[in-house]
């Protein structure tokens, strides 16, 4: 009988402390996504919060205030709210364009520090003032629209890993710089147009979806990702295009010279798909499938010297060759990497091993 009571005391104390949680929860106010831009010597910041009228369906409601900093961007918020203002649903931070070639560090520091935000928010940078692509998301009625699109580009598409956590590393490590996901509009939809590449804290230069895919072969797995690779045949003049799906890739990277100016060579195993290839090629033939290889692999080889030349022509290191100089370095100075950067030099090989063809599809 003891026991029975003591079952339906703890029982009832568990319901009583859920319906306390869910009146509290009933009267707050939680920010999921929030914009940054510049207005004159000043910002203004953008906070979007889901208002759920019924099961499954929200509203949400736009508060815009305006102030000197970013620290005073939260007072003046409440200021506008009868409900106390929570952060631990925030899973999203926009920069518009001009705030961003200003500098996020403050941003990123004030956002690393609050003790309920998640290592795993997004942040990206807008085309134009981020209060225009977020005033878009208004008719999605979906307060993590943004969020969601990064992470599927992350799993499904061409954008490397990234999150509040990998930025947090970028921007305070030695020897790497920032990249964030870079939107635009397209058709009055919203778009993710390749990555913002920072200096430091600032943003300096924007790069395609490609390299994107580019950089993400060199960081991470590029699984999923896909890109359109050039092909001609022997009497053409002008090039056929495949599409190329990434089922898995491995980097590896060494140091050869220190330096400066610090010498480096890259290896990339890349396993593909090929898909929606010219008519003249024939998949089922082995020498053409080899052939095939050998011009993705010299396009991929020729496309990443690419990349590091933009790179080293814009002083950005979203690689991190800084970093791994460094780590092979008695004495190594960021000043004196960064005076040599532009003379780095990069050796790299691909290995491409075509694993999956359209043939017979």
């Amino acid at each position: 009988m003891n026991v029975r009571k003591t079952f339906l005391l703890i029982l009832l104390s568990t319901l009583i402390s859920a319906c306390g949680n869910q009146s509290i929860v009933n009267d707050i106010k939680l920010v999921q996504t929030v914009g940054y831009d510049a207005v004159g010597d000043g910002m203004r910041n953008a906070s979007i919060i889901a208002n759920y009228e019924e099961t499954g369906k929200s509203k949400l409601e736009f508060y815009v205030t305006e102030s000197n900093t970013v620290y005073d961007s939260l007072p003046r918020l409440q200021t506008k709210l009868d409900f106390p203002i929570e952060h631990g649903q925030m899973r999203m931070a926009l920069f518009g364009e001009t705030y961003a070639r200003r500098g996020i560090g403050i941003a990123i520091s004030t956002l690393i520090r609050h003790p309920v935000i998640s290592y795993r928010m997004h942040m990206g940078v807008a085309d134009r003032d981020a209060l225009d692509i977020l005033n878009v998301t208004e008719s999605k009625r979906d307060p993590y629209f943004l969020f969601d699109m990064i992470e599927n580009n992350i799993r499904r598409g061409n954008l490397p890993v990234m999150n509040l956590h990998v930025a947090f590393f970028n921007f305070f490590g030695e020897g790497r710089d920032v990249f964030l996901p870079y939107f635009t509009m397209e058709r009055g939809e919203i778009k993710i147009d390749g990555l913002a590449l920072f200096k430091g804290d600032k943003f300096k230069t924007a790069i395609s979806i490609r390299d994107a895919f580019l950089l993400k072969m060199l960081l991470n797995n590029s699984k999923n990702g896909s890109i359109m690779v050039p092909i001609k045949g022997s009497n053409q003049e002008r090039a056929d295009f495949f599409l190329m799906n990434s089922l898995g890739s491995k980097s590896t990277f060494k140091v050869i010279r220190t330096g400066p100016p610090a010498s480096v060579s890259i290896r990339l195993k890349l396993k593909a798909q090929v898909r929606d290839t010219p008519t003249w090629i024939d998949l089922t033939s082995e020498q053409q499938l080899a052939s095939l290889e050998k011009t993705m692999e010299a396009y991929f080889e020729e496309e990443i010297q690419r990349f590091v030349s933009l790179c080293k022509i814009n002083n950005v290191d979203p690689v991190g060759f800084g970093d791994l100089v460094r780590s092979k370095s008695y004495k190594w100075d960021a000043r004196d990497f960064e005076n040599h950067y532009g003379a780095l030099k990069a050796t790299v090989s691909v290995k491409v091993t075509i694993v999956q063809t359209s043939a017979g599809q």
